[in-house]
């Protein structure tokens, strides 16, 4: 039975539970990481360690590794999701210094809490450190895929940064981007599942496929929440984007159906977008325009093909709760 679509955080935590095993030796391996390390990094490390994500990456990771006839080695499983939790976790202590994010997760940010040249650093270190992860892994597919991410992460992540402010965006950059910043773990992630799961590497591309979709979906979802729509118990800041002269899609859809005065209007609004009140006019224009709703359906339009692949692996629990997960993650609210 597929869970409610309202209710992507009680199908999160029902998942993690079914690879708990897998996922609690990946603390183990993360944690192991900040005590190896060097003193004056290590204490950092482990403050940085037990702010823990969703564990969405890891999560889906599990869930496709076991979803093949045979059970692959705990202990393989743990050191591939710990390479790609660190190689996100990384990727977020870089991203809070670029947009000046002062709150993750509910605490400080990196840089605010050891400043910008320390947390450059502490990044690269864990950044070094996810690749390490998997130097051992049996199979060469593995480190690749994890090294394919990371490039086409940092590509994405410096694609985005020369198209800031660029109030002619179009829709294909869009997606070159959000292809590289979230759609790459994700792809990876559900890549390497595959390959541990004994696939052939045709069904790994297709399990490659599948986590692309769902990053890209993932992305819209955290463009809408930017904005509020839908959030609950954001644990990080609204406006972020629009603050950092970020155009996402639901902006691209709003230039779409605007007129040339309505353009002019808006992109006016957007360079007083940290102006107290202002993020709540552009919300209002946009929902005019119903630039949300559309930036919704297209969402759901990748989660669709990502259950389509999903819907096709071996049927079994691990399938299903993979096939849950996508079903219910456009209405997540954080």
């Amino acid at each position: 039975m597929v869970p409610s679509k309202d209710d992507f955080q009680s199908v999160l935590v029902q998942a993690r539970e079914l690879v708990s095993e897998q996922l609690e030796m990946t603390e183990k391996v993360i944690m192991d990481v900040a005590k190896a390390a060097p003193a004056g990094i290590a204490e950092r490390l482990e403050s940085l360690f037990q702010r823990k994500g969703k564990r969405i990456r890891s999560t889906l990771l599990c869930l496709i590794a076991k979803s093949g006839e045979k059970q692959p080695d705990t202990s393989r499983v743990a050191h591939a999701c710990a390479g790609i939790e660190l190689l996100h976790l990384a990727s977020l202590v870089h991203d809070d210094i670029i947009d000046g994010t002062d709150i993750r997760r509910g605490q400080k940010t990196a840089h605010k809490e050891w400043g910008t040249q320390v947390a450059v650093l502490i990044g690269d270190y864990v950044l070094s450190q996810a690749m390490r992860c998997v130097i051992n892994e049996e199979s060469r597919d593995v480190p690749v895929a994890l090294s394919d991410a990371a490039d086409k992460l940092i590509s994405g992540e410096i694609l985005e940064l020369d198209h800031s402010g660029d109030m002619n965006l179009s829709f294909e950059m869009y997606d070159s981007i959000i292809d590289g910043k979230t759609a790459a773990l994700l792809d990876a992630a559900a890549r390497i599942g595959g390959v541990l799961a004994g696939f052939t590497p045709e069904q790994a591309d297709l399990c490659a496929q599948m986590g692309s979709h769902f990053g890209i979906a993932f992305q819209i979802v955290d463009d809408l929440l930017d904005y509020g729509f839908g959030s609950k118990n954001l644990d990080k800041a609204k406006f972020t984007d629009l603050s950092n002269g970020l155009i996402t899609l639901p902006l691209l859809y709003y230039f779409d159906a605007c007129s040339a005065e309505e353009r002019a209007e808006m992109e006016g609004l957007i360079t007083k977008a940290s102006e107290a009140g202002v993020p709540e006019i552009i919300i209002e224009k946009m929902n005019a325009k119903d630039a949300f709703e559309k930036a919704k359906a297209c969402a759901q339009e990748h989660l669709e093909k990502a259950l389509e692949i999903a819907q096709s692996l071996p049927a079994g629990k691990f399938t299903d709760e993979i096939v849950a997960m996508f079903s219910s993650m456009s209405d997540r609210g954080n």
